[in-house]
């Protein structure tokens, strides 16, 4: 009954009611002839549900109110919000997964407003967000998130798919998939959730199912992704962010205000961008990065320096991080071949392969005295797409330190090279395949005897770079690897970097 009658009195204010919060004291409310003695408990049980009522959403949302938002939704609603969060979230019960949401520290950039408002539960914003389809609307338009607009695509086409279209599509792309058509629910979110584990779909490649469209006569649906491709590939606007919070990260924030009062915020509770713009990032210029399963990294050590502090780097930067130490030839092929058949490769954005050992120009020794060594080469090839379709479209970096055991061979005749097309006689040749980037240091062995216990400066100063923020959120990979030659330059005469790339996109280790 508390509850109920706070809920009537819409424009009672909440201080009238903290300044009356005493036995002694009458209060005329605003509604008609109508006079109320509060006691304490009843004060605060209204300022209690009055909080609730008025809270801004970009707070947390009390758990009965999950609660009894998660049983207002039916099958198809849970699905499309599973569907929604499948970037961030490997969560399958719904109710776990709103807890997420609602959760401002976890991974996920977007709140209860929009899914609810995806999903066209209007209703539900209105009796729990208090808030309105309009705001909502009007506050998603200066979101310029593409994961979430083609998520939120995806699930508006499922809306509009008759049961004979979904039938049609399955049996269009049964030979796509490696279910065969055969799927665990036949839904429209469940075939492209299929899709994607095989890459054929994603917000940048849409041609499969543009023409799937086409060919069931489902034109409209086509258009619709026509139109959602012309949108993407557009200029993205100049946009200045009066707090300096990155777009992706920001969640639509509805604050109901009475007449007369006015918003204040901390000048300590968000950073103040004093000058310049945004520029916002697009799909087409750079690779997807999630922070909940940035990478993979593979880490071989040889030597025995490197390892640690690689792993604490990696690991930091939300990388699934194995580590080999001192193995031979034999023992190395088996490593990689066993990495590159894992399935966990499509839980990841980036894989990284990391390799210290003595060897030559052209390959590695590992821990065997009289070997022919390993060929760099034939690393790089056992991770390419075709080898390793679950990486294919995602990018695949390699980082050699290579201590050169011929003291005869001329290092000074190495070649340094900075881009895709660069060629070295003495260096291993880079597949022809998009997305790999390849960093061999090469010192001569001497100078790994003359500091026997110590890291090596390459992967030192890469560690450096890395671990740095603002670095990653400024800088992509191929302008942290220029800092890195500039500064291995200067400490360490007689070491050479090799680089070379076919990467399509930019390269930021840092969520997008």
């Amino acid at each position: 009954d508390v509850v109920k009658f706070a809920f009537l009195m819409t424009e009672f204010e909440a201080d009238v009611i903290r300044a009356t919060a005493s036995p002694s004291n009458t209060v005329v409310s605003k509604m008609p002839a109508c006079e109320i003695q509060y006691s304490p408990q009843l004060c605060q049980e209204i300022l209690l549900v009055n909080e609730v009522r008025t809270m801004n959403i970009q707070q947390p949302v009390p758990s009965c109110i999950l609660l009894q938002i998660s049983d207002e939704l039916d099958a198809a609603e849970s699905e499309a919000i599973l569907f929604l969060c499948r970037d961030n979230s490997s969560k399958t019960n719904v109710r776990d997964l709103l807890e997420d949401i609602n959760d401002y520290s976890s991974p996920i950039p977007f709140g209860l407003a929009e899914v609810l408002y995806v999903i066209k539960r209007f209703d539900l914003l209105k009796k729990y967000l208090h808030t309105s389809k309009a705001t909502v609307e009007n506050l998603l338009k200066s979101r310029s998130s593409i994961p979430f607009s083609y998520r939120s695509l995806m699930v508006g086409i499922s809306e509009q798919l008759e049961e004979s279209d979904l039938e049609s599509l399955i049996f269009l792309l049964k030979d796509h998939m490696r279910s065969g058509g055969k799927l665990k629910n036949k839904t429209f979110l469940t075939l492209v959730t299929e899709l994607e584990k095989m890459n054929l779909i994603h917000p940048g490649k849409l041609d499969l199912l543009e023409q799937s469209f086409q060919n069931i006569r489902r034109i409209d649906l086509k258009n619709k992704i026509i139109k959602f491709k012309q949108q993407q590939t557009a200029p993205p606007p100049r946009y200045t962010n009066a707090f300096g919070v990155p777009r992706s990260n920001q969640r639509v924030l509805h604050v109901p205000v009475r007449p007369g009062k006015a918003i204040h915020f901390h000048k300590d509770s968000l950073p103040v961008q004093e000058t310049g713009g945004f520029d916002q990032q697009t799909e087409a210029e750079r690779y997807v990065v999630r922070k909940e399963t940035m990478g993979f990294c593979l880490i071989i050590d040889c030597v025995g320096n490197d390892a640690s502090l690689l792993e604490n780097t990696f690991k930091s930067l939300r990388f699934t991080v194995r580590t080999d130490r001192y193995c031979n030839v034999e023992h190395l092929e088996s490593i990689l071949k066993d990495v590159a058949n894992m399935e966990q490769h499509k839980n990841h954005d980036i894989f990284v392969c990391i390799i210290i050992s003595r060897g030559t120009s052209n390959s590695i020794f590992c821990i065997d005295s009289c070997s022919l060594g390993f060929s760099l080469d034939r690393i790089k090839h056992i991770f390419t797409g075709k080898s390793c379709p679950d990486l294919l479209g995602k990018p695949k970096l390699f980082f050699v330190q290579n201590y050169i055991a011929q003291e005869d061979e001329d290092l000074d005749k190495m070649i340094e090279a900075d881009g895709p097309t660069s060629a070295c006689a003495h260096s291993p040749k880079i597949p022809v395949e998009a997305d790999i980037f390849w960093s061999h240091c090469k010192v001569a062995e001497r100078y790994l005897h003359q500091s026997p216990s110590l890291p090596s400066l390459y992967f030192t100063y890469l560690s450096q770079l890395l671990n740095d923020v603002e670095k990653r959120k400024q800088m992509h990979l191929l302008d942290i690897h220029t800092e890195l030659n500039r500064i291995i330059c200067h400490r360490q005469e007689g070491c050479n970097i090799y680089q070379q790339h076919t990467l399509t996109k930019k390269l930021f280790f840092y969520p997008c």
